[in-house]
């Protein structure tokens, strides 16, 4: 409330909801989850060798040059320093191969600052997760390059994994269940496979999950939801037929599920806001992920099941739990 003068009335101004008490900035989210997002970079650069930072830094530096044009040709106040860009230039970074060409990976964060974010008036206004937007463009547009996979390299400690030479679920798509038989889960778990920078090493994106936790950046409804609903849809099937369907804790351990369920599922402003509506989401995600990786005609299905339920999300706010003490009215 502004003091008003002796003569005046006092002058209130309501903003539109939601009120938020908490003293949380944009950059407080957006410097945590970068945080958050380290040992996964890092974990890339281990297997993947220094291509990897270097791609991160090219993406990053071009979400950074892309907002400030953006924000500058439509005269809006220049807000490249709360982190926005930064995060989403790493994120399109991690999801994509280390060997991914410079001019690829340039187009995509354009794409994503500009027609995944920008068009709609910058961050928190966009419907849709900027990163997987430009990622989806790019997979269409691009398939050939976006899928060239390396084998990892450790720098130290451990030997190169050589039980498949490309990322897991398409050594299920293409040879079967069989071909994973004597694949140690182990590698799966610390990225000792083919696959993209920032997903291939899960204990990696846990711990920076767990962070997000920790600070309450995030809460568990979305990716608990995510990862548990895939996983008993993937027992399901497995149950049913097992020569066909591998296990569901193998998918959950390949591909973009855990840094799905963590970093992208999570995206401030294109999911909904209450628990209910956010359980539905996960719940959603998890399932999407899962039908499109059995039958659909994308290898790993996280980033169109997550635009999918970024769509419903406008419905999903309407899912409020019920309020005790209204009186409900009677035509």
């Amino acid at each position: 409330m502004e003091k008003a003068t002796s003569l005046e009335k006092p002058i209130l101004r309501v903003s539109v909801a939601p009120h938020i008490q908490q003293k949380i900035t944009t950059s407080h989210l957006m410097y945590n989850t970068l945080i958050a997002l380290v040992p996964a970079l890092l974990a890339g650069i281990y297997f993947f060798g220094f291509a990897s930072l270097k791609l991160a830094l090219i993406c990053m530096a071009t979400a950074v040059a892309c907002e400030a044009g953006m924000q500058g040709v439509m005269g809006r106040k220049l807000t490249i320093k709360n982190g926005s860009s930064l995060v989403l230039g790493l994120l399109f970074a991690l999801i994509c191969s280390p060997e991914l060409p410079w001019w690829t990976a340039v187009l995509g964060v354009a794409v994503a600052v500009i027609l995944g974010r920008g068009i709609y008036g910058g961050l928190g206004n966009n419907p849709f997760n900027a990163v997987l937007v430009g990622w989806a463009v790019m997979k269409i547009s691009f398939a050939a390059q976006m899928a060239t996979w390396i084998m990892p390299e450790p720098l130290f400690g451990l030997e190169a994994g050589g039980y498949i030479e490309y990322p897991p679920l398409e050594v299920l798509r293409l040879d079967g269940v069989d071909a994973l038989l004597d694949l140690p889960w182990r590698d799966l778990f610390i990225g000792n496979v083919p696959g993209a920078i920032g997903t291939v090493c899960v204990a990696a994106v846990l711990i920076g999950g767990i962070y997000l936790l920790a600070r309450r950046i995030i809460t568990w409804h979305i990716p608990v939801s995510f990862l548990a609903s895939a996983w008993l849809f993937g027992l399901i099937f497995w149950l049913i037929d097992p020569e066909v369907y591998a296990n569901p804790t193998i998918y959950l351990l390949s591909g973009w599920m855990v840094l799905g369920a963590f970093f992208l599922a999570t995206d401030k402003g294109t999911v909904p806001v209450t628990a209910p509506g956010m359980i539905i989401f996960g719940i959603g995600c998890g399932v999407i992920t899962m039908i499109i990786r059995y039958w659909g005609g994308f290898v790993d299905g996280v980033a169109f099941a997550i635009l999918l339920m970024n769509a419903l999300t406008p419905l999903l706010d309407r899912v409020r739990p019920r309020v005790y003490g209204r009186v409900k009215q009677v035509a």
